[in-house]
């Protein structure tokens, strides 16, 4: 789930031990599943409405022994975050039933034993309206992929955003700033740090064994200008957005993505 910055910059970062990566990794697993099988029903072009996929995901997550960690946050009433278009993040399900060339993304985190992990994904449903839609996807979730890889014990905490916002822009994609992704902590999705999608290498915490945090890009075709819906909840763009998101944890001499649905 998006974040946008709450945090002073000398807010307290919990590291987390064995116990916690322990079981934020059964956490990663089902939020992983639950992702993999929303997707499917995408690419099968499946006619189901926003809120079914969300009962779907929601009945994966108490089956496998989690809980549905954004359902009542704050008094989110759904388990997963799902919005359409030329909404960004934080989309409310309800009774819509996706069209050709719909862009979606699904937003969910999963809790275990206090534990959380979060996780984002956009796919487009039937025919793209356009190549520049596909091109979208991929960026972002290659934006991902190049913060994860800007990450290494010493460096700090600003290498991920500047990795992001580069490639983004490479790419012709406005890159969000306003919201971000975050830390996670015992029963609590967002926590210091804030991981902004924009920074300077050089700004931010030193990067640490024991850092877990959720990394979210998201890019847009043009206008990076945000509003929130009547709903409260629902952030707005001019144009088409994208949204992907892992949750990692931070070794000695690697990092670990625990939502990766590959490893499924």
């Amino acid at each position: 789930m998006g974040q946008n910055n709450p945090f002073a910059s000398s807010t307290l970062v919990k590291l987390k031990d064995k116990n916690w990566l322990d079981k934020q990794r059964v956490a990663g697993k089902i939020a992983a599943q639950c992702l993999a099988t929303l997707q499917q029903y995408v690419a099968l072009e499946t006619r189901l409405s926003l809120l079914d996929l969300n009962n779907l995901a929601e009945d994966i997550i108490i089956k496998a022994g989690g809980s549905p960690t954004f359902k009542g946050y704050k008094g989110f009433p759904a388990s997963v975050c799902i919005s359409v278009n030329k909404q960004l993040v934080h989309g409310i399900p309800d009774d819509t039933v996706l069209s050709d060339g719909d862009v979606i993304s699904f937003d969910l985190g999963v809790t275990y034993e206090g534990a959380i992990a979060d996780t984002a994904i956009t796919c487009i449903w039937g025919k793209p309206k356009s190549e520049k839609h596909l091109a979208l996807v991929q960026a972002t979730e290659e934006s991902l992929m190049k913060g994860i890889a800007a990450i290494a014990v010493g460096k700090r905490l600003g290498a991920i955003g500047n990795a992001i916002y580069k490639y983004g822009r490479s790419k012709g994609f406005g890159v969000i700033n306003n919201y971000g992704g975050h830390g996670i902590d015992w029963d609590t999705p967002h926590a210091p740090p804030f991981v902004s999608n924009k920074a300077d290498p050089e700004e931010g915490i030193r990067i640490q064994p024991g850092l877990t945090i959720a990394i979210e890009p998201m890019l847009v075709i043009g206008s990076t200008t945000t509003r929130t819906a009547s709903d409260g909840w629902t952030v707005l763009t001019d144009d088409i957005g994208a949204h992907f998101e892992h949750s990692i944890y931070v070794h000695e001499d690697h990092v670990e993505v625990l939502t990766d649905r590959s490893k499924l």
